[in-house]
């Protein structure tokens, strides 16, 4: 598993067309070659860069079969995961 997967030279094409850029960043739909799809993943400066709701992003730039933009954005700069410890007694 890798923390940054390049994005496919003709689904980035596509991508540059769709131009829904906010920001420095673009929310977009991935689907890879064995069916799975992650509907809301990051992308920037041709990578994809964060999957909601995983520490690290579980496929290589090899497993994808397209590259969609998503019109759905999140906030993937909030950590997904709380550390907060439990209050005590």
């Amino acid at each position: 598993m890798k923390k940054l997967v390049p994005i496919p030279p003709e689904s980035l094409k596509r991508l540059k067309e769709d131009d829904l850029k906010n920001f420095g960043h673009q929310f977009v739909s991935v689907k890879l070659k064995d069916g799975r799809v992650f509907a809301q993943v990051v992308a920037s400066e041709g990578c994809l860069i964060q999957v909601k709701g995983l520490r690290e992003i579980p496929f290589v730039e090899t497993d994808i079969e397209s590259v969609e933009a998503d019109g759905k954005p999140w906030n993937f700069r909030r950590r997904a995961v709380r550390t907060r410890t439990p209050p005590r007694k």
